[in-house]
């Protein structure tokens, strides 16, 4: 500040440029001591009141908000009007791009879905065909298991049949009894630890 209200002052064309000090009342330099009066006083803020101080702190808060918020909105609006005003003709060069290469995405893309769609419906085709002949063997299996079970059937029918045959009825009770006396068996025997057979003969009374 010294040197520039040095350059108001009358400049001699023969002398150096002279400093001009200009007065100040009332105001010390930063080296003058305090005064008596002032030597050891503390100096202490006014008390501040806790509701009014959270009041005004908290307006102090949304006033920042607020103004950040519109110092972002006015900067990207000078931003934004400065690049369509620099890159206007670029920017459209690089819309008509966009597009392009939009356009030439989608129809990628509806080929792409096409190709897929022709090879899901040659997959369904196939397992639909697999599916139907795992059927038949299956209908193939069953019938096999069917007729081998009618068979089995029929063999237990026939040997039913031929055990029938000797069946006691009324008609043949008395000739198998008698049959059964002329063959008698006994039936009383043991098998031993080593696995032989002991029979007890009748004794002769």
């Amino acid at each position: 500040m010294l040197r520039a209200l040095g350059g108001l002052g009358a400049r001699p064309s023969c002398q150096p440029p002279a400093v001009m000090l200009l007065p100040a009342r009332g105001r010390k330099t930063r080296h003058d001591p305090p005064a008596k009066s002032k030597v050891g006083r503390v100096n202490t803020p006014p008390p501040v009141d806790p509701a009014e101080f959270y009041v005004v702190a908290e307006r102090y808060r949304q006033y920042r908000q607020t103004v950040r918020a519109l110092r972002l909105e006015f900067t990207t609006e000078v931003q934004r009007k400065a690049y369509e005003a620099r890159a206007g003709v670029l920017a459209a060069r690089k819309a008509q791009e966009k597009a392009a290469e939009h356009r030439e995405l989608m129809a990628w893309n509806q080929a792409e879905n096409r190709r897929l769609h022709e090879l899901r419906i040659v997959r369904m085709q196939r397992e639909a065909q697999e599916l139907e002949t795992r059927a038949a063997q299956e209908r193939a299996r069953r019938a096999l298991e069917e007729q081998a079970c009618v068979q089995r059937k029929e063999q237990e029918v026939l040997q039913l049949q031929e055990e029938a045959k000797n069946f006691i009825t009324r008609e043949n009770l008395e000739a198998r009894v008698q049959e059964a006396l002329d063959s008698p068996k006994n039936y009383n025997w043991a098998v031993t630890k080593e696995g032989l057979v002991v029979r007890s003969h009748p004794r002769d009374s």
